[in-house]
This record gives structure tokens, C-alpha cells and sequence, in this order.
């Protein structure tokens, strides 16, 4: 017997929380606190009354709930939907491309010409240059045509692919 009951002391220790948990373990003691204090005031108020007054008090509490639930409901139904409209259902916008990889750009149609990819190679290199020299200019147009690049490197691909074929 005396092996287990160092283990359950081993494990009866708290580790240390932290400021979150201790923060919410206050939260939910204040909360179980006020519950605590209402239910002692609604004792004390129901503990007073009679039986006679106690069913009346019932009564006219589920005939007020019960009406105004069955408002609720007949207003739901009988309520136009364009006068109101709480929830409103639109269509959602899917983009054009959504289920496209890319990997159709790269294919047996696209087709690159020796003096279009010499044009490409100038351009490229004219914008390395533009990068090392003037990183301003390079800049704006970089944040005027965020993918120029990524085109530019797109057409080189396809002209070394068709030329490895």
C-alpha cells in the first residue's frame, strides 16, 4: 500500500500556470460566484410565496415565454422577405482560374522564335542593369508590373524546352 501512496502525492502537485490560466480560473470563480449570490436571491423570493401564488407565477412566465416564441415563429413564416431580410445568400465569386496549374503555358503549342528570345535576353539584361544602376526606375516598374519577371523567365523556359525536343 505505501508505493501507491507516494504517487498519489506525486501527482497531487500542481505544476505552475500560467498568467492566462490563472487570469481565467478568476474569471470562472467570479462567474460561479454571481450564479451562487442569484440563486440564494431567487430562493429566498420563491421560499416566501405560497403555493397558490408560486403556480400563478408559473403560469403567466410559460404563457409570456410560450407567446412570445409562437410570435417569433408566425413572424418567421408569415414576414415578406424582402421587407426583412436578415440573412441574405449570395452567390460567391469564383476566379476564372481557379483549377488551372500553369503547366498548360508550358506546352507543345507555345512556340519561341531564336529573334523573340533575343529580344527577351536584352530586356533581361537590361533590367539587371537597371537594378545594379538604377534601383528607383527598376523599383517602380517592378511595383507597376509585380510579374514581369516571372514572364520573362516563363518565356526562357519554354524556348530552352522546345529546343531540348
Amino acid at each position: 500500500m505505501w508505493p501507491f501512496k507516494k504517487r498519489s502525492i506525486k501527482n497531487r502537485e500542481t505544476p505552475t500556470g500560467t498568467v492566462t490560466d490563472k487570469v481565467a480560473g478568476k474569471i470562472a470563480g467570479y462567474c460561479q460566484k454571481l450564479q451562487n449570490m442569484f440563486a440564494n436571491k431567487m430562493n429566498k423570493m420563491i421560499g416566501s410565496m405560497n403555493t397558490k401564488r408560486l403556480k400563478v407565477t408559473l403560469v403567466v412566465f410559460c404563457i409570456c415565454c410560450g407567446g412570445y416564441s409562437i410570435y417569433l415563429i408566425t413572424n418567421a413564416i408569415t414576414s415578406s422577405s424582402e421587407k426583412q431580410s436578415k440573412f441574405k445568400v449570395e452567390q460567391m465569386d469564383v476566379p476564372q482560374h481557379f483549377d488551372k496549374t500553369g503547366d498548360e503555358i508550358i506546352s507543345s503549342e507555345n512556340y519561341v522564335e531564336e529573334e523573340t528570345f533575343q529580344k527577351i535576353q536584352q530586356f533581361k539584361n537590361y533590367m539587371d542593369s537597371l537594378k545594379r544602376k538604377n534601383s528607383y526606375q527598376y523599383d517602380s516598374i517592378m511595383n507597376a508590373r509585380p510579374l514581369l519577371m516571372d514572364s520573362v523567365l516563363l518565356l526562357e523556359q519554354i524556348y530552352y524546352s522546345q529546343k531540348q525536343k
